[in-house]
């Protein structure tokens, strides 16, 4: 379901400002990485790794040019997705 988020928002991208794409973004893709953070602690790795891909690409999206994905994280002020994860059930501990 994000991907179909992703691909929407890529298409009415070229009639966003920066700051609007990247609302979108944080209102359809974060919101839902950071949906249930209690349950992603044991996830294994793999599905880790998926939602990973999934902040990656949402990601990339708020860039013009292709960068590489650590500094466009660092960007955009998101964590990793293991390290969000521990972060938020933390805050809640």
């Amino acid at each position: 379901m994000a991907f179909f988020h992703l691909r929407n928002i890529a298409k009415v991208q070229p009639f966003l400002t920066q700051q609007d794409a990247e609302k979108l973004i944080h209102a359809f893709i974060s919101s839902r990485l950071d949906y249930c953070n209690a349950l992603f602690t044991c996830l294994p790795e793999k599905s880790v790794d998926r939602l990973q891909l999934i902040q990656s690409s949402a990601a990339l999206l708020t860039k013009t040019k292709r960068e590489h994905i650590t500094p466009v994280l660092a960007a955009v002020h998101w964590l990793p997705v293991s390290y969000r994860i521990d972060f938020k059930v933390f805050l809640l501990v």
